[in-house]
């Protein structure tokens, strides 16, 4: 799912979101940052470190298809010093909109695939 992750209402960068967690909501992806990104103010973890300056609650994503996601919060972390790589991860998304949006995608089917 692609989506638009915000910061205070602004643009700060994208994603294409995978289901992580399907019983917990959780899903994550690699954050494209957009030049409003500023590691500082919109990461919970740079390089391995926690960053206590984050005001968590004013993060927020956005779907091209389903609009405002309703979750438990945003997260992203950013390891572009050392990994070159920024993830985000959107937490606790409600149902029935995850099951909507994830329901055809290979992991979520896989996670829920019972085998016999």
């Amino acid at each position: 799912m692609k989506v638009d992750i915000l910061y205070r209402g602004k643009v700060i960068g994208h994603s294409d979101l995978d289901p992580i967690d399907p019983p917990m909501g959780v899903a994550g992806g690699r954050f494209v940052p957009a030049p409003e990104y500023v590691p500082r103010l919109h990461a919970f973890v740079i390089d391995g470190d926690d960053n206590k300056i984050v005001d968590g609650p004013e993060l927020s994503a956005r779907s091209y298809a389903y609009g405002m996601l309703t979750c438990a919060g945003v997260a992203i972390e950013d390891f572009n010093e050392t990994l070159h790589e920024i993830n985000v991860t959107v937490l606790g998304m409600a149902y029935p909109e995850y099951e909507t949006v994830f329901s055809d995608h290979a992991l979520y089917e896989a996670y829920w695939r019972t085998d016999e």
